[in-house]
């Protein structure tokens, strides 16, 4: 009466064998927060912005009002809590920022990852928690700076692993100083075999000219323990000897300063580094878009540079402004400026290295008025300005036009 009934029993264990299968050996992402959504103090639908301890205004920000210098790949809307840039007033501080309710079921083993910038203060802590489904247990702890910006991954599967309500947050404790950028959330179930370089340990700017070790870190995004992989790395394009790492590392953990070579760095020079991981175990990486991380140093400015126009030393303002803050000074340093409408938002903070020996001047390579014009049309109240000095000495514009439409401000200085 049923002839294909045991055929289709077959093939109802199949598909079931392949499901679980795919289940058991597959990435699969709970979730993902880019912040994208977010605004003003507003974050995405299902998370909450609240402050626990201080003034009531002192929360996390998606509009960055500092105007802080974050590094790629946090790009667009990224979530900070600015404690010199929002509070400023001294009182204690404390404000978390919290994911929704995620259900973890699917598996045991549950991996964290994200990107960030920890700029420490005076006693300012930075803390992931998760949340157990009845407590909340501390899965890791800042105090000081990270470089600019790094990627993290946490193995968080001793408190959120097969838990139906979990979730996660990010407390910022401090007083008035430092600040935290945080971006690209994933919560995830890991794949067999997935490694990655998450960050460039050294150098770290500022730093001077000359040859100096190249350190990195290496993260396990997977759930088998990583033995050997190769690194591989190029500096503007240019590849150069690989590394052969050998090692145990654990799911969700990472191994930092890896010394993979050195390289004899220029003054003022912009360096453009691309390092990436292959065959961790001697097998294909299950998850590439993970592997590669590009990094852009200045070593400290000294001498004169040119900016816009043809085959200069920087393309605009902007890069230029990279530099200073980042990378500082070590000797007098003019920026000669081609002619032309820079459409930029800039914003200067105190530069390393600027003193009255070693003044830093913008000037107009023709020496006329009227040709050089750093102009930003872009409505922005929360940021309301085309040039901001924040904190900054020793720099001189000379024909030079600033001005600022959409807004109210041409120069802030602060």
């Amino acid at each position: 009466m049923y002839p294909n009934r045991p055929q289709v029993r077959r093939l109802f264990s199949s598909s079931l064998f392949l499901l679980l299968t795919l289940t058991l050996f597959s990435q699969t992402y709970i979730l993902n927060e880019d912040f994208s959504s977010a605004s003003g103090t507003t974050p995405p639908v299902g998370w909450a912005n609240s402050t626990i301890a201080g003034e009531a205004e002192d929360l996390w920000h998606f509009d960055n009002p500092g105007t802080r210098v974050v590094n790629y790949p946090m790009i667009g809307t990224f979530a900070i809590f600015d404690s010199e840039g929002i509070s400023r007033n001294q009182m204690p501080e404390n404000v978390v920022l919290e994911t929704p309710f995620f259900d973890a079921t699917i598996s045991s083993d549950i991996l964290f990852s994200f990107d960030h910038y920890f700029v420490g203060g005076t006693g300012a802590i930075g803390t992931i928690e998760v949340y157990d489904g009845s407590d909340w247990n501390v899965a890791r702890v800042y105090n000081d700076t990270t470089t600019n910006s790094e990627k993290e991954i946490l193995d968080i599967s001793a408190y959120a692993g097969s838990v139906p309500n979990s979730k996660i947050r990010f407390r910022w404790q401090g007083d008035s100083i430092g600040y935290w950028a945080v971006d690209n959330i994933s919560i995830y179930t890991p794949l067999p075999t997935d490694a990655g370089i998450t960050s460039l340990d050294d150098p770290v700017m500022p730093f001077p000219a000359g040859t100096h070790p190249i350190e990195v870190s290496l993260a396990n995004f997977g759930a088998n323990t990583i033995t050997s992989t190769t690194i591989n790395w190029s500096v503007n394009g240019v590849l150069q000897s690989p590394y052969s790492w050998t090692g145990s590392l654990s799911s969700g953990t990472k191994e930092s300063n890896v010394d993979i070579g050195s390289y004899p760095f220029v003054s003022g020079q912009k360096t453009v580094f691309k390092i990436w991981q292959t065959d961790p175990n001697g097998e294909t990486d299950g998850y590439a878009l993970n592997d590669t991380l590009t990094k852009t140093l200045y070593t400290a400015l000294c001498g004169t540079y040119t900016v816009g126009g043809s085959n200069p030393d920087f393309e605009n303002f902007t890069e230029v402004a990279t530099a200073l803050n980042n990378a500082g000074v070590a000797c007098p340093v003019i920026f000669e400026i081609r002619d032309g409408i820079y459409d930029e938002q800039i914003k200067l903070y105190e530069i390393s290295g600027a003193s009255a020996s070693n003044n830093i001047w913008f000037w107009a390579e023709n020496g006329e008025n009227s040709l050089v014009d750093l102009h930003y049309t872009t409505s922005n109240p929360s940021n309301d300005f085309t040039l901001a000095l924040t904190g900054s000495d020793y720099i001189s514009f000379s024909y030079i036009g600033v001005n600022r439409t959409n807004g109210t401000n041409s120069i802030l200085i602060q």
